[in-house]
């Protein structure tokens, strides 16, 4: 057994790292696939399958992935073919499915960090967003524009999103006996009844939902307050690092491709996700547009020359700062390897936006 091995087994045992580890059947994970079939390539290199586990359900925060798909770009970069996973409220947690079942994956940087702290060899590999998407959402009459605007205050936050909001506290040294947190199921709507003064949400989710709605809706964007993640991450374990270096370049490439068209087409983005992958869920394209066009914000530093997905030393930095006053003990190196990512830039000088 190797140490990579070891470190496998020893993170997997721990069904209580994230809420339990639960092992879908392989009929159940073909089920949440999908493969394009766009592109004259034929994966070439060898790469065979470009499988990624999503943080969600298919909606435009992965349309990067579906037009990389659409696009053919993952045959062209030497995969035979690509299977995004979807993910949702009962699929097992993306860092078990990255151990185990799929070469890469989307989460966030708390939920990959706590992995790693607690002995998953993985690594985070790059990020779509700049900015992480989540915020805080209150009433427009009543705003949260401060950190300081939330003593006094009662906030729902969902169950998948407690670990992020006890994070961002600690990282900015909030008085949590002043803040009342309760739990509300996914759903922001109480504060639209004046049940919660605010709601721990994204932006280009629950935020343009009620909106649409007619609610005058009111946002602090975490990452623009004193908690400066990246969102988005692309995930995959240290084995692939060291053994599959050109697959993982080739993986990244894709996306990067993926992601310059959504930024340059948000509609197109927009219809391949509402009528082709995201075709069950039986998307509002008027509300998925806004959502791909949030996240492009999200996506943009606004820079000339920006290499997206790719994550600065700096930004590596002040990610583990705010994880570790959640209270691990990372470091840069541990958590993140940019060098594929920086690679690929190297290589392909023309991938950067406006270059």
């Amino acid at each position: 057994m190797t140490a990579h091995d070891l470190d496998r087994r020893r993170f997997l045992v721990r069904g209580s790292l994230l809420g339990g580890l639960a092992v879908a059947a392989p009929g159940v994970l073909s089920g949440c696939v999908s493969g394009g079939t766009g592109g004259d390539a034929s994966g070439a290199a060898g790469f065979g399958v470009a499988s990624q586990r999503l943080a969600w359900l298919k909606n435009t925060q992965f349309a990067g992935s579906f037009l990389a798909d659409k696009n053919g770009y993952y045959k062209q970069e030497g995969f035979a073919r690509a299977e995004l996973v979807a993910g949702g409220p009962t699929a097992p947690p993306i860092e078990s499915d990255v151990l185990t079942r799929t070469f890469a994956g989307v989460s966030q940087v708390p939920t990959v960090a706590k992995a790693i702290d607690q002995g998953a060899p993985l690594k985070i590999i790059g990020a779509v967003y700049h900015r992480y998407a989540g915020c805080v959402m209150s009433m427009g009459d009543k705003p949260i524009r401060r950190p300081e605007d939330l003593y006094g205050k009662t906030i729902g936050c969902a169950s998948s999103s407690e670990a992020i909001w006890r994070n961002f506290l600690a990282a900015l040294r909030l008085d949590t006996s002043r803040i009342r947190t309760v739990p509300v199921q996914g759903d922001p709507i109480g504060m639209t009844k004046g049940e919660i003064d605010g709601y721990m949400g994204y932006i280009n989710n629950q935020v343009i939902e009620l909106r649409a709605k007619g609610f005058e809706i009111a946002t602090m964007l975490l990452a623009d307050v004193g908690f400066p993640l990246v969102g988005q991450t692309y995930l995959t374990t240290q084995e692939n690092l060291d053994k599959n270096r050109d697959k993982v370049k080739a993986f990244l490439k894709a996306e990067i491709r993926g992601w310059r068209d959504v930024l340059a087409d948000p509609q197109r983005a927009t219809d391949v996700t509402v009528n082709e992958y995201g075709k069950d869920l039986t998307l509002n394209p008027t509300t998925t547009l806004a959502a791909c066009k949030q996240g492009n914000d999200l996506i943009r530093d606004g820079k000339k020359g920006q290499q997206i997905i790719a994550v600065s030393d700096a930004e590596a930095e002040n990610n583990v700062k705010a994880v570790n006053a959640g209270g691990l003990k990372l470091t840069a190196g541990r958590m993140f390897d940019l060098g594929p990512v920086r690679e690929v830039y190297k290589e392909n000088p023309d991938l950067a936006l406006d270059a």
